[in-house]
């Protein structure tokens, strides 16, 4: 993951770590400018938020820790501003909406939280699928959200009204032809073009493309 500016780059692993890296001309890339041990379970996933020294993760913790925001400036004792309670059984997926300063997180169970990140405070919840969401993307205008879960399900969801706007049932297999691929299943990847245009990826080894409704046409859709 890349900073907004482009100049750090964060990496999260399966021990729970985040490493923090420089990105220039003159870095060293030999080490990490930072090392976090963020959740003692899994590091699932991570995300600028705002500027490049503020980040969130998403994992889990024996603590049920399972969000939390890190300021990078700080010593890595104290790093940790805030640290959400919420997704039971981890939280796999994180994408920030910097315009509306909100953090939206997927579980394992299918749930979605929306959280304030000025507040500090989670805003919403809601169930987004029966199986455990594996990523999450949002539009530039942050009209919407999409969902990709282990099923092979893509969602779009409103923002603000945090309701379903489209569904593609089953636009990835649930299995797997690649070996090691541990207990990765359905979609693994999803992102939005400023066209609109929907991009996904599954463990099914396909990428899929889509084109979105106008803009106009999918507020219109839940503003109706």
């Amino acid at each position: 993951m890349f900073s907004s500016q482009g100049n750090k780059c964060c990496v999260s692993d399966s021990e729970g770590d985040v490493c923090l890296w420089q990105v220039g001309l003159g870095s060293n890339f030999n080490k990490p400018i930072m090392s976090l041990k963020c959740h003692n379970k899994t590091t699932s996933d991570v995300a600028f938020v705002g500027s490049s020294s503020l980040i969130a993760t998403g994992g889990h913790s024996s603590e049920s820790r399972n969000v939390c925001l890190w300021d990078t400036l700080l010593p890595p004792r104290s790093s940790c501003v805030h640290a959400f309670t919420c997704h039971e059984h981890g939280c796999p997926a994180l994408v920030y909406a910097p315009h509306h300063q909100l953090l939206i997180s997927g579980g394992r169970k299918g749930e979605i939280c929306i959280f304030d990140i000025r507040q500090r405070q989670l805003r919403h919840t809601f169930q987004a699928h029966d199986a455990s969401i594996r990523c999450l993307a949002i539009d530039l205008e942050e009209d919407y959200f999409v969902t990709g879960s282990s099923e092979g399900d893509v969602k779009i969801w409103a923002l603000d009204a945090h309701q379903l706007i489209l569904s593609f049932q089953g636009e990835h297999s649930k299995s797997t032809f690649f070996r090691n691929m541990g207990s990765a299943s359905g979609v693994t990847q999803v992102a939005v073009s400023p066209g609109h245009h929907l991009f996904s990826c599954g463990v099914d080894g396909s990428m899929k493309f889509r084109a979105l409704p106008e803009r106009d046409s999918i507020v219109r859709y839940w503003t109706s």
